[in-house]
């Protein structure tokens, strides 16, 4: 998955555009209420997040498995002088960073991508294990609602091949089950149109497993 990545940043390092996402200005406005300083960022593409959280004064770490696109958030970093530290990195392994030692973990399509349920679990894990006590979690995915569910072709359940792309796209019980089974309480979830997908905007804090 990480060729077609390539591909497409080489072709166009602005493939999402080099605004920020409007999943990423309403979570800057939740991190900066809740004094949120250190932010890992997991599935960074080619940085518009990364960067304009950067910009706004926060301290990111980004993983990204293209290192197309880490080389153009390396790029980015360095003309604007950013607090960025990036390093290509597979999700599917454990995160490499010692426990307890984010304020917020925010990823945007990421889990779209073709993850088995137990990978899934496994990264939602790995978020609880580095995020400090009553840690953030921000992240979106795909839903039913999107139009392009149910398009193109089934590969494994619930993740479909779109013009190359393999995605899964998220029940909103789906969405509820992994945030509860891996130690987080939900701050919210929204449901928002952002062209040409719709997505579940979800928070959710760190609790304790007793």
């Amino acid at each position: 998955m990480s060729g077609i990545w390539n591909r497409v940043y080489q072709s166009d390092n602005t493939f999402f555009g080099d605004e920020q996402s409007q999943f990423a200005t309403i979570c800057l406005k939740h991190m900066k209420s809740n004094n949120v300083k250190k932010v890992l960022e997991i599935g960074a593409g080619h940085g518009r997040d990364t960067i304009f959280f950067a910009t706004n004064g926060l301290e990111v770490d980004a993983l990204d498995y293209s290192n197309i696109g880490i080389e153009i958030i390396n790029k980015k970093a360095y003309e604007k002088k950013l607090p960025v530290k990036s390093q290509l990195f597979d999700v599917k392994k454990p995160l490499p960073f010692k426990d307890a030692c984010f304020d917020a973990v925010y990823s945007h399509m990421l889990l779209n991508m073709r993850f088995s349920q137990t990978e899934l679990y496994s990264i939602f894990s790995e978020i609880r294990r580095i995020l400090k006590p009553n840690g953030l979690n921000y992240f979106s995915v795909r839903n039913h609602n999107d139009k392009f569910y149910g398009t193109g072709v089934e590969v494994e359940e619930g993740i479909y091949d779109i013009n190359g792309f393999e995605v899964r796209f998220f029940s909103e019980k789906e969405t509820l089950d992994l945030i509860a089974k891996e130690g987080f309480n939900m701050l919210w979830m929204k449901e928002e149109y952002e062209e040409p997908v719709t997505l579940y905007l979800v928070a959710a804090i760190k609790h304790k497993i007793n």
